[in-house]
């Protein structure tokens, strides 16, 4: 698990957050939410990404929706960038995973955002042969 880059008790609060999405504790982490009033949904870990970037990474369906559902309430940044300029929706792409795809778009994450390389998130969908995403990315309005 990556270990957090903020003061101690948010640190604490993070990892604590990280690691209840990982073994898909969605009370727990809305718990650690709550109890932190919300100060840790941004929050940079060691890979410079957010709690949304990781959580779109997380390799089961529902256990991914939900979390990145519930990030997203809880007022996560969806464009937030990681140490690359990589954003959730840009991973999201790159995994093919259009479920988070779906709703990282559906609230307002923009898909023009590029990378320190100059990719966005439908480059990354092409070169992996997302087709499903490449096709969805393409008609919501991705260059």
């Amino acid at each position: 698990m990556p270990k957090a880059s903020e003061k101690s008790g948010e640190q604490t609060g993070t990892k604590i957050l990280l690691e209840a999405m990982s073994k898909d504790q969605v009370h727990l982490a809305r718990f650690v939410l709550d109890a932190l009033d919300g100060e840790i949904v941004d929050s940079v870990t060691e890979g410079e990404r957010t709690p949304l970037i990781w959580s779109v990474l997380l390799t089961d369906g529902q256990t991914r929706c939900k979390f990145v559902e519930l990030l997203l309430q809880r007022g996560a940044g969806v464009n937030c960038q990681d140490g690359k300029g990589r954003t959730a929706l840009s991973h999201a792409c790159e995994k093919g995973y259009l479920d988070a795809v779906k709703i990282l778009v559906r609230s307002n994450a923009d898909p023009e955002i590029v990378d320190c390389w100059g990719n966005t998130g439908l480059m990354y969908a092409a070169v992996a042969g997302h087709s499903r995403v490449v096709d969805h990315e393409s008609t919501t309005g991705s260059s």
